[in-house]
């Protein structure tokens, strides 16, 4: 059983920073040098500071940004910029968004998830972990001693209850913070009712729950449980339909060698059909259904491509990842497609660049970044945790839930926190 506790959080004191909008920030593995920096300005206080401060050639085992996050999470509880709430509490959480042109409202719990015995079992991971990252993380929370970010899972909600309660709630409590950032919005609320808390406890124990964001610090969070016992996480619940699932696409850097006769070898793998533009390709790339379709862009034009039979068949005569696995779109595009398009595959990452954004990995190859697009298409939410339920990882950035929390609404000291 999943087991969650409320807690004191650390939070932003409204009276001394003003705007909250000024000082949160998006999590550390999407900020850009660019936006960093515009995160530096904003204010002296914006926790971009602690989750992902600047680096300097100058930086010693002694100064470096993990010691300065721990100065600057000392120096503003002092000072009172940062002040930790009276009372325990679980802490509802509102991310209102835009979404291909339609408006979603998110609403959470945020609480402490204990790292117990059975947590390694309740809490299904759908994505594999990499060793920089974790050092990265690690080295921050030997730190600050505290999870200054939540992780993001899913819970499962029979009915509609969850979301039905946390709703209600919403309704009848003042909320206690809100901000914006950029055309996102959210809002706090303190949960501190004894029946509600216990109630939401029973709602996310119900059933295992889902790593949507965040698998680099669950695991670190794991590893060093002695240090606290428990990781501060969002959950929000799977029926939601604001919590949304977008693809990572695909922007392929071909090596020079394997340039020439690319053309010709892609379209012996592949039937390709032109679109007259990138909204006429997401339409009918929204309305296949076959396994192996993508989007592709490539010397100014935009294509449907479905990858031939011949081509599938052979891969699932010689595939090595399970059946179940077998017929994503991004396994047939790594696994079955790609080794034919380039013959030396051993150091895959390098042929790839990762976004969400389809415009920004157009903008890639316009900038010379890379050679051609791939697009592809969502996971389903249900199709996600299913296959982590059956123990089943998927490739490196197949999943974007959409939109990451924010940095900055909540802080977990190791000081006490926890009821």
């Amino acid at each position: 059983m999943v087991a969650i506790a409320p807690f004191r959080a650390l939070r932003y004191n409204l009276a001394a920073i003003g705007d909250l909008s000024r000082v949160v920030a998006p999590p550390y593995d999407v900020i850009s040098p660019i936006q960093q920096e515009q995160l530096y300005d904003a204010s002296p206080h914006n926790v971009v500071r602690l989750v992902y401060g600047k680096q300097s050639p100058q930086d010693t085992d002694a100064d470096n940004r993990y010691t300065r996050a721990k100065r600057d999470l000392e120096a503003w509880q002092r000072e009172r910029i940062l002040v930790q709430d009276a009372a325990p509490a679980l802490y509802l959480y509102e991310h209102t968004f835009t979404f291909q042109g339609e408006s979603f409202r998110r609403l959470g719990v945020v609480a402490l998830l204990e790292l117990n015995d059975s947590t390694r079992e309740q809490v299904l991971r759908h994505e594999a972990t990499f060793s920089a990252p974790k050092a990265d993380r690690t080295q921050l929370l030997q730190a600050v001693r505290a999870n200054l970010s939540p992780v993001f899972c899913i819970a499962p909600d029979a009915g509609g209850r969850g979301l039905a309660l946390t709703d209600r709630l919403s309704r009848e409590l003042p909320p206690v913070a809100s901000c914006a950032l950029g055309e996102e919005a959210a809002r706090v609320w303190a949960v501190t009712d004894p029946a509600a808390i216990q109630e939401l406890q029973e709602l996310i124990g119900s059933s295992p729950v889902l790593i949507a964001d965040g698998h680099h610090r669950f695991e670190v969070a794991w590893a060093h449980r002695q240090m606290s016992g428990a990781v501060m996480t969002y959950f929000s619940w799977l029926g939601d339909p604001a919590v949304r699932v977008r693809p990572i696409h695909r922007v392929m850097v071909v090596p020079a060698e394997a340039q020439q006769g690319f053309a010709s070898r892609l379209d012996a793998c592949v039937k390709r059909y032109p679109c007259r533009s990138v909204e006429e390709l997401f339409t009918r790339l929204d309305q296949s259904s076959e396994p192996g379709c993508f989007g592709f862009y490539g010397n100014g034009v935009f294509s449907l491509v479905r990858l031939r039979e011949t081509v599938r068949s052979a891969w699932h005569q010689q595939r090595a990842v399970p059946p179940a696995l077998a017929d994503l779109d991004v396994v047939l595009l790594h696994r079955a497609l790609v080794p034919r398009l380039v013959e030396d595959t051993a150091e895959h990452d390098r042929l790839f660049r990762y976004t969400p954004d389809p415009a920004e990995a157009l903008a890639g190859i316009a900038r010379g970044e890379g050679t051609c697009a791939w697009f592809v298409r969502p996971i389903p939410l249900k199709q996600v945790y299913e296959l982590a339920s059956n123990g089943l990882t998927l490739p490196q950035k197949t999943t974007y839930f959409y939109p990451k929390l924010l940095s900055g609404l909540f802080i977990n000291p190791f000081n006490g926190s926890a009821a």
